[in-house]
């Protein structure tokens, strides 16, 4: 079982040529309003994986809750959630014609959720703890160090950056970063943005996603890539979270690491070949018909070496 706690967000998205500069309008071509939020991304691609999701959070009391609800509403168990004065948090999202985004995020709601909303027999019986950084920092710390306690693991998802202490980030089992990130703790930290040396500076595992480049992972001493699916990205906006989420959905069934981190690039490559944030996640068959075709696609491509006369 995984219980997350997490963001609920509406996004609101457009669809743009090319994203604007400071002071520019732009036309969008589209637009849409659909659920979104990492933790809520997270926590639905995990439950699409097959995995048992308890989500904790918070939503407004107001319209905008039905619409960030939909999705995890009969497949996640969000029995747990909060109703807020505060209003649904909210995201703008622009995309451009290369499927790349800019967005911004209104907390609302989300600052006012509680992690001690999370009672201990939960903890006890979790496999894995999923948090990310669109909360109140002061609850995701509190969290992480009764995590820290618990025979459940600890996957704190660093997006967006923040800066927290290194003895508190060296309770978490598993720190998650793309890029970017990696670079912002790594300045923090005083060391390079690699996952070894993120690891070996935090004393915990680490994960950086690179993109095209694929992702890799100091997890217990040992070195992990694995290599990006070639696709033509369509839309990448929650395709991070669908990592995320499946490769926490894997590990809580027993897949090595290794595998897991195949399994999480393989949903996410389906998830930045179609539009939409929480649409394109992919359900467990998809992801597991894409595997077995790259499978045979690989095997395909292995020659039989001829023995010299």
């Amino acid at each position: 079982m995984i219980v997350t706690f997490g963001s609920i967000n509406v996004d609101l998205v457009f669809l743009v040529k090319e994203i604007p500069q400071a002071g520019q309008t732009v036309l969008a071509r589209r637009s849409r309003i659909e659920a979104g939020g990492k933790g809520a991304n997270q926590a639905l691609a995990a439950a699409r994986d097959g995995a048992k999701v308890i989500m904790t959070g918070a939503v407004g009391d107001d319209a905008m809750a039905a619409i960030a609800l939909q999705n995890l509403e009969g497949t996640v168990d969000i029995s747990r959630l909060v109703r807020s004065r505060e209003p649904t948090g909210s995201a703008a999202i622009m995309i451009d014609a290369n499927g790349r985004n800019m967005i911004a995020v209104a907390a609302g709601a989300n600052l006012v959720a509680q992690s001690h909303g999370i009672e201990e027999e939960l903890l006890q019986n979790a496999s894995y703890v999923l948090m990310q950084m669109e909360n109140d920092v002061g609850q995701i710390e509190n969290l992480i160090r009764r995590v820290s306690n618990q025979p459940a693991k600890s996957i704190l998802n660093l997006a967006p950056a923040y800066q927290l202490d290194r003895e508190l980030l060296s309770l978490v089992d598993i720190v998650i970063v793309n890029e970017d990130e990696a670079e912002a703790l790594a300045g923090w930290l005083g060391c390079e943005p690699a996952a070894r040396s993120l690891s070996s500076a935090l004393k915990t595992g680490v994960l950086r996603t690179m993109g095209g480049e694929g992702a890799e992972a100091f997890i217990n001493g040992k070195a992990l890539r694995t290599s990006a699916l070639p696709i033509d990205a369509v839309d990448t906006t929650a395709a991070g979270d669908c990592f995320v989420g499946v490769l926490a959905s894997a590990l809580d069934r027993g897949l090595s690491f290794e595998a897991a981190m195949r399994r999480a690039t393989t949903a996410a490559a389906i998830a930045c070949s179609r539009p939409g944030s929480q649409s394109s996640i992919p359900y467990l068959t998809e992801t597991d018909s894409w595997l077995i075709r790259e499978k045979q696609r690989e095997h395909r491509t292995v020659r039989t070496p001829t023995t010299p006369v």
